[in-house]
């Protein structure tokens, strides 16, 4: 779903600080058809969540887990959430505090990439902190600030988060993806280095095309860009965090309103003929939509964005597939276009924590 520009990409680093021994995976019964579905087909024997369920089974990514965790949170289930927190220092803790973006399996071996990826940090010191508040658990307020000071020691360029470190050297992108500024993250990180003000200054600073948010900013010649065909899920990241930092959004939301009442929002459009780019819908957009909805106090939209984001869920409760966002011809899924709806359900039952 996310395209990272990473450094030596190719290069994978053991898993270093684990024990040999796998954290015991615990056995749950979900009232969500859609972590059932979850549970039963991407969730791994040591408590990974598969990437999908064809060619990217052995794949498992931070950013998985962390929307999982922030799903736990939401729900208070403290049991889970801390078994999956020692899945997490397990596989994906580096020994410098930052977060492998990915893990790769080979029979029984679990390789970490050498590159973290910001905003999958960010989302887990995010959900940590706000578990620290919901359980009353001073570990893990600990535990996010050791990845929030390494975080902004080594993720930062001239007073702004990047894109990734590598972490093998250090070295640094000079990118940042606007949809990268989780404003929740940012308000549980050390204030000294203005990163929450900093950050906040460039979304205001930041041009429209038309109703279009730029998708990144290059930090060495300060120059803000756009994609020539704009993805909807990064235009409704970068929405909500606009919206986090109470910023204007509505010539956006008028565009995304508009086609909506059209029939559908598609998945890709045009930078500058406004026109669909693809033919298809995505699970993701729709899941999204309703966080920035609700982040715009507009309920009744998101509840109807809901009932349309549940069309593409399996619903014959005698499926094997049941509860997933899957294409059953082909297997065709992804642990993102599931852990989104599930956090948006639950968000709109029983108040909700930004992805």
């Amino acid at each position: 779903m996310r395209q990272l520009v990473l450094l030596s990409a190719a290069l994978f680093l053991t898993l270093s600080g684990c024990s040999n021994e796998t954290p015991p995976l615990k056995s749950y019964e979900s009232t969500f058809a859609t972590e059932s579905f979850v549970r039963k087909h991407l969730l791994t024997k040591e408590g990974l969540i598969r990437t999908n369920i064809s060619d990217r089974q052995h794949e498992f990514l931070s950013e998985s887990i962390g929307l999982y965790l922030l799903f736990l949170v939401d729900q208070k289930r403290e049991d889970e959430f801390a078994n999956q927190i020692d899945i997490f220092k397990h596989y994906f803790l580096d020994e410098s505090n930052l977060v492998s973006w990915r893990l790769e399996q080979t029979g029984d071996d679990i390789t970490a990439s050498p590159v973290n990826a910001w905003i999958d940090d960010a989302r887990i010191i995010h959900a940590l902190s706000k578990a620290a508040e919901v359980f009353n658990e001073p570990t893990y307020t600990k535990l996010a600030e050791k990845i929030s000071t390494a975080l902004t020691t080594k993720g930062v360029k001239d007073g702004l988060p990047v894109d990734y470190v590598d972490l093998t050297t250090n070295e640094t992108g000079d990118v940042l993806t606007l949809s990268y500024l989780d404003e929740a993250a940012l308000r549980y990180m050390p204030s000294s280095n203005n990163l929450y003000l900093n950050s906040k200054q460039l979304l205001e600073e930041a041009p429209l095309q038309g109703p279009f948010f730029a998708k990144s900013y290059s930090i060495s010649d300060q120059k803000y860009h756009f994609d020539d065909e704009i993805n909807m899920i990064d235009q409704l990241y970068v929405a909500i965090r606009y919206e986090q930092f109470n910023l204007e959004t509505d010539v956006f939301y008028d565009f995304f309103k508009e086609q909506f009442n059209q029939g559908l929002v598609y998945g890709r459009y045009d930078l500058d003929s406004k026109e669909p780019a693809v033919n298809y819908e995505s699970q993701a957009v729709y899941a999204l939509a309703i966080f920035y909805l609700l982040e715009r106090d507009e309920k009744e939209f998101a509840e109807t964005i809901m009932k349309h984001l549940k069309t593409f869920m399996i619903s014959d409760s005698s499926s094997e597939y049941y509860g997933g966002y899957i294409d059953v011809s082909n297997k065709e899924t992804h642990s993102f276009d599931n852990l989104l709806p599930l956090l948006a359900e639950g968000g709109l039952l029983d108040g909700y924590v930004i992805p």
